[in-house]
């Protein structure tokens, strides 16, 4: 069998090596970006006063899952023209709370002690993963786009009042009328005309940047649509008295007229109900009073009665009684009942110019494509001047924002599988794998080698390698120094009748390694049975070929010096390509054989004349052109 060798295996299998190296890292690139996933964080701090203690600014509990809300999520999609599902990114995204180490140890040894930490962290680190098929910038865009709607969020809900909706995109969803339509327009623009003087007095030097406007300048703008343009187009609808069914109108104010007196009388009955009780509840006081100031007791009870109602109002501080409220929802009672009582001498009024034109014939001013017009050109500036508002209002709860919500660090994006570090691992570890099957499969194919192509009596190639060695050159032109050899062991029958077959099969066996060590240096020599060995030297010219004829000759002297009792004779024939013109191996091993067979001596340059004679004596076999072949 073949010497184990690694070396020769590494490099026998060594594309199977590289193979199984370069389909085992990409197996594994590919399986790592099927479970990479991109975290996004960043850290954001809340330093309103009460944040310490849980609380946000308005001191309502401090809720830090609303950082990942719907109304958050969706407000950044929409940001961002992303279609996702809401859930689906929410479920990526987390909260965790940063806290210092120092703390950490604290809150450890508290609970060893059995005691709860109270320690309330106002720094969080705000999470997002994404996977490989969004990639890197979709999760950092997705977790920048939620915390600049969180800004605002909080800003709206904890630092500053709602912005109104715009009441005008109504219009374009509902069947109203002409003067309906007018209503709602004039609703909805004195509504964001409150909040515009309301943050003109609470923010008087802001300006947008997006927008170039300060609230007083939007105010202006609003006031202007709402005392010019709307009353225009009021004066306009009644002046023809213009509406898309007449009849359907007066029915609708007809019911607003009487909903609105069904309103005012269940108020002035609140409002009665709660006369009655402050009435009765100031004659209790009264009574209380008399009764403290002026005891008939004549000692010093009632003083002392004041001093302890003294002193316990010194240490509960101001508090509202019931009093107090009374006097307050009557009050806002009766500005309810009159603001409702001039609506409803509005709509009466209205009710009462429909009626009139419904039974008078009219001249019309405008025709209702114009009046439609106007309608829409004070809606289309409504909405434009309320983008503006709007814009206005998210700068500003930014700004807000900052002053209570902070960012501590900017968005960074992490891999969660290191793809360049597994790839090499992988390249590391499968050559690893090649390299042990390139050593257990080459060990393999010695094992098969050996069992089917090595003669297990010399441990040479056999008459089966012979062949696959002849059939894998014979289609090759050979070159000019290919050289060819066929040697016989002539003694090995005589060895065997006399001194047995195991005997015979040993010298066999000795001449075979004198042989195989010149195989292995330059070529290929086997065993082709029956004593009869094949010698293929791919690069030997005939004088080498001679100097290799000489050394067999030296080792078998040499061993018959030592084994006189089992000399080795032997006769060989040689041929080579470009000194015999043969070129076509086949035709090279048949001239070598039918050389061996004729006993030309194999060479007398080396060796002493007796010495030649006596090698020329061995030689004096004689075999017929078919037996050659035939071997």
């Amino acid at each position: 069998m073949r010497k184990f060798s690694v070396l020769r295996y590494l490099k026998q299998f060594s594309l199977l090596i590289f193979l199984v190296s370069v389909i085992g890292a990409i197996a594994i690139l590919f399986y790592g970006k099927s479970q990479q996933r991109y975290i996004a964080s960043t850290v954001i701090q809340y330093t309103n006063n009460g944040a310490k203690e849980g609380y946000t600014p308005d001191g309502s509990p401090l809720n830090v899952e609303e950082i990942y809300s719907s109304t958050v999520i969706d407000a950044a999609l929409t940001d961002l023209g992303y279609q996702a599902n809401i859930d689906a990114i929410r479920s990526k995204c987390y909260v965790e709370e940063v806290i210092s180490e120092a703390q950490q140890t604290l809150n450890e040894a508290l609970l060893k002690k059995g005691e709860e930490p109270s320690y309330i962290a106002d720094t969080y680190r705000v999470y997002y993963i994404g996977d490989d098929e969004t990639g890197e910038e979709y999760a950092r865009n997705v977790l920048d786009a939620i915390i600049k709607n969180y800004y605002e969020f909080y800003a709206e809900k904890y630092v500053e009042e709602q912005m109104p909706n715009n009441g005008v995109s109504v219009l374009a969803e509902g069947d109203y009328d002409y003067i309906e339509s007018a209503q709602v327009l004039e609703d909805s623009v004195s509504e964001v005309l409150d909040y515009l003087l309301d943050k003109r007095a609470s923010h008087p030097y802001f300006r947008s940047v997006e927008t170039g406007y300060s609230y007083n300048d939007l105010y202006r703008i609003y006031d202007f649509l709402y005392n010019n343009e709307i009353p225009s187009l009021y004066a306009d609808i009644l002046t023809d008295v213009e509406t898309n069914d007449i009849d359907l109108l007066i029915n609708r104010l007809t019911e607003k007229c009487e909903d609105l007196q069904l309103y005012i009388e269940n108020c002035q009955e609140r409002a009665d109900s709660l006369n009655y009780l402050i009435e009765n509840y100031s004659e209790r006081n009264k009574e209380l009073m008399d009764y403290h100031y002026h005891s008939s007791s004549g000692g010093d009870v009632g003083t002392e009665y004041i001093l302890k109602d003294v002193e316990r109002d010194k240490e509960s501080g101001d508090k509202e009684t019931t009093y107090d409220g009374l006097i307050r929802e009557y009050v806002d009672l009766n500005i309810i009942i009159r603001q409702k009582t001039i609506e409803k001498e509005h709509e009466e009024y209205l009710l009462s110019v429909f009626r009139t034109a419904l039974r008078t014939e009219t001249r019309k001013t405008f025709t209702p494509e114009e009046i439609r017009q106007k309608i829409d050109h004070c809606a289309n500036l409504a909405t434009e001047y309320y983008q503006y508002v709007e814009e206005s209002g998210h700068e500003l709860n930014r700004q807000l924002s900052a002053n209570y919500l902070a960012m501590i660090s900017s968005i960074s994006v992490q891999s969660a599988v290191n793809l360049k570090l597994y790839v090499v691992i992988a390249i590391v570890l499968f050559a690893l794998v090649g390299v042990v099957g390139a050593i257990l499969l080459g060990r393999a194919l010695d094992f098969i080698d050996y069992f089917r192509y090595v003669d297990k009596t010399v441990q040479l190639p056999n008459r089966a390698k012979c062949d696959a060695y002849i059939d894998e050159w014979s289609d090759k032109a050979l070159n000019e120094n290919f050289a060819c050899m066929a040697l016989k062991m002539d003694s090995l029958s005589d060895l065997s009748s006399e001194f047995g077959r195991e005997t015979g099969d040993e010298v066999l066996k000795d001449f075979a390694m004198i042989l195989k060590s010149f195989g292995d240096l330059y070529g290929f020599v086997g065993h082709n049975g029956n004593g009869i060995f094949y010698a293929f030297f791919p690069d030997c010219s005939s004088d080498k070929l001679d100097v290799i004829l000489e050394a067999i000759g030296r080792q078998v002297a040499k061993y018959n010096n030592l084994n006189q009792e089992y000399k080795i004779s032997y006769t060989c024939g040689k041929a080579v390509s470009s000194a015999d013109s043969v070129f076509e191996i086949r035709d090279l091993l048949r001239l070598a054989l039918q050389r061996m067979h004729s006993g030309q001596p194999a060479t007398i340059s080396a060796f002493g004349k007796n010495e030649a004679e006596d090698m020329k004596g061995h030689a004096e076999t004689r075999v017929t052109e078919k037996d050659s072949d035939a071997q």
